[in-house]
């Protein structure tokens, strides 16, 4: 094992913006060579706000000072255990990085590993990880396949497109009760969504509503679409959820066939959506239109120590 300094980054000194720019540069490395990129999108913006609200940061460094690797953990909502990435370059892999970030973060968080790469399986195995979740990535084409029904909504709904100054409240309280028993979407603050309105790729008119004709400022359902980069060939189910209040009248399907459309209209090839694998009801509506199984991402827990 290679000398290394884990220098820890949180709420007493925060990533500064060059350790920022140094570690999405490197996780933008390690994702060209891994087909998949380390980060996912919340843990890459908590790097790029340098967030230290529940949010730890972790910088590996050789000996010779070249940053070498970086872990992020993010605390639990309502009781759940917290979760962390982390990821080495690839120059620097095999020499105790990744063992060293590892130790550094707190023995109860869960490790996401993204992508189908044999080598983190190979990691978390050696250190007595074992896999407690799947979030699997699904995708059709825009262009071929399986043809979807019509969007057709029940009677008495409309759709519309979100508007800022208008929606933020109700779409929030919305996503908090779809989303309820979801460790991650269902604690989304205005935050969160002002961040994310702020990314290039935000664009209110494929964050489309479903809601009550007679009365229009309720959300029903929701498809909130997403093409990133902006002029890229291949668009994202975002985030799909459907009101308490409102399930069981076939608006998840609607929704989903009206996001559809609205990216086939601007000339998309592909669409893609994650979906965890023991979301059983939403699996059967996708793979119902057409999306099959591409890539999983799993999460990792350490094993409980043996009572004997």
């Amino acid at each position: 094992m290679q000398p290394l300094n884990v220098v820890p980054r949180d709420h007493r000194s925060g990533l500064s913006a060059t350790e920022a720019g140094q570690v999405l540069t490197l996780a933008e490395r390690a994702g060209e060579v891994d087909g998949a990129p380390p980060l996912s999108e919340q843990f890459r913006l908590s790097v790029e706000a340098r967030a230290t609200a529940g949010v730890g940061h972790l910088l590996a460094y050789a000996a010779d000072g070249a940053l070498v690797g970086y872990a992020q953990c993010r605390s639990g909502s309502d009781g759940e255990p917290g979760s962390a990435e982390l990821f080495v370059a690839p120059t620097a892999r095999r020499h105790g990085a990744g063992s060293a970030l590892l130790d550094a973060l707190p023995p109860e968080v869960r490790l996401w590993s993204h992508g189908d790469g044999l080598g983190a399986e190979a990691f978390a195995a050696a250190r007595g990880l074992r896999p407690v979740r799947a979030l699997d990535l699904l995708g059709r084409s825009l262009v071929g396949g399986p043809a979807w029904p019509p969007p057709t909504l029940p009677e008495g709904y409309a759709v519309r497109s979100f508007e800022r100054g208008r929606d933020e409240e109700a779409w929030l309280a919305v996503n908090a009760a779809a989303f309820a028993t979801h460790p991650e979407q269902g604690s989304w603050a205005r935050a969160d969504l002002e961040q994310r309105m702020a990314q290039p790729w935000f664009d209110p008119e494929g964050f489309l509503l479903v809601v009550p004709v007679s009365a229009p400022d309720r959300i029903a359902a929701f498809h909130w679409t997403k093409v990133d980069p902006p002029d890229g060939h291949r668009g994202e189910v975002y985030v799909l959820g459907v009101s308490p209040e409102h399930q069981g009248r076939g608006l998840g399907r609607a929704a989903t066939v009206l996001g559809l459309e609205h990216l086939r209209r601007r000339g998309l090839h592909d669409a893609l959506l994650y979906v965890d694998e023991d979301n059983a009801a939403a699996l059967r509506t996708y793979r119902s239109l057409g999306f099959a199984g591409l890539q999983a991402h799993r999460q990792y827990a350490r094993s409980a120590p043996d009572p004997g």
